[in-house]
């Protein structure tokens, strides 16, 4: 009697092993190869653009490089839907509204995601028959990458089956599986890519700073000790003014939102920071600008600029007009 339970718990083990190994090999073929697959060469240094285009959304990024270093600008053209609570037309096309962006540390490294492009499985050519398996059928998007001079272009499929990484086609019909965070952050480049840091260097670097507003200007300096810094006015250094910390705190805190592409038109100067380091080295600045509403009672809006962002971009109203209100406790 136990040896027949064996024997039926040994088949049926068998049985749940054969299955799983059919449904795998009819969802994925047998990979050709796994790993560090490398689906086109390149260094992402060389990265010059990438354009990304789905049925709701066109993305273009292009690679820059000035005095302080490389950056990335882009433009995200998507789906307008209506209005809350109205139909769309039937058949029409949505409108479309463009968006521009600026990307510094992760457009970085979408590059080194790019160039070289690598792939986590190669899995060959797929029957025509079974593109529908992989999302391969009617593609999500395709996306054309720059490097060197060379274009390269894939189309993007589906989801793995269980993961976020996804299924890429070149023109050639191979088939790979990449990871999938180069391909989210395309779709959604004005929240996974746009930049949001005003500067690289740390709050710890900066020694003095001065802020000109209304054609006047004011040097502060940084005392205290590396573990609690705070801001002061030369003529009493080793005294914390804390008017002057919290005003530099909430400038600090400003981020960005969107960016456009081109200086806001009636754009008014509000004021400007330039900060410095030992050495009395120029490390960056602040400027930020606004431009008042079209009508009265409409509220101005403001934008910011530093060194990191190159362009200017739209900041939150309230903190931004606080900041312009208190200038008179700072610059006199």
């Amino acid at each position: 009697m136990k040896s027949n339970t064996l024997i039926h718990g040994a088949v049926l083990g068998l049985s749940v092993v054969a299955a799983v190994s059919v449904w795998t090999r009819d969802k994925e073929p047998k990979a050709l190869a796994q790993g560090d697959v490398v689906v086109w060469a390149g260094h992402a240094g060389d990265l010059e653009k990438v354009s990304y285009e789905s049925k709701t959304r066109k993305v273009v990024i292009d690679a820059k490089k000035d005095a302080v270093g490389r950056y990335f600008v882009g433009t995200v053209e998507r789906d307008t839907p209506p209005p809350h609570g109205a139909a769309a037309d039937a058949g029409a096309p949505l409108p479309r509204t463009t968006l521009g962006f600026v990307s510094v540390g992760a457009g970085d490294k979408l590059a080194e995601g790019l160039a070289p492009l690598k792939a986590l499985r190669a899995l060959g050519k797929i029957p025509d028959d079974r593109a529908a398996e992989f999302g391969l059928a009617e593609p999500e998007a395709t996306v054309t990458v720059t490097v060197g001079g060379a274009e390269h272009k894939l189309v993007v499929g589906g989801t793995t089956p269980g993961g976020g990484d996804r299924y890429v086609r070149l023109p050639s019909g191979e088939v790979y599986v990449l990871k999938g965070e180069p391909i989210r952050n395309l779709d959604q480049p004005d929240s996974m890519l746009i930049e949001r840091e005003l500067h690289e260097w740390k709050d710890t670097d900066v020694v003095s700073a001065r802020v000109e507003a209304g054609g006047k200007g004011r040097d502060l300096v940084r005392g205290g000790t590396e573990a609690k810094r705070f801001w002061a006015d030369p003529a009493s250094r080793d005294t914390n003014d804390e008017t002057l910390g919290n005003w530099m705190s909430k400038l600090d805190r400003l981020r960005p939102t969107e960016y456009v592409l081109a200086a806001p038109e009636g754009q008014a100067a509000v004021l400007k920071v330039d900060y410095t380091g030992t050495g009395k080295k120029a490390l960056g600045f602040v400027e930020l600008v606004k431009v008042a509403g079209a009508t009265p009672e409409a509220k101005a809006v403001y934008y910011l600029r530093t060194e990191r962002t190159r362009l200017f971009g739209k900041v939150v109203g309230t903190p931004a007009e606080q900041l312009e209100q208190d200038l008179g406790t700072i610059v006199k």
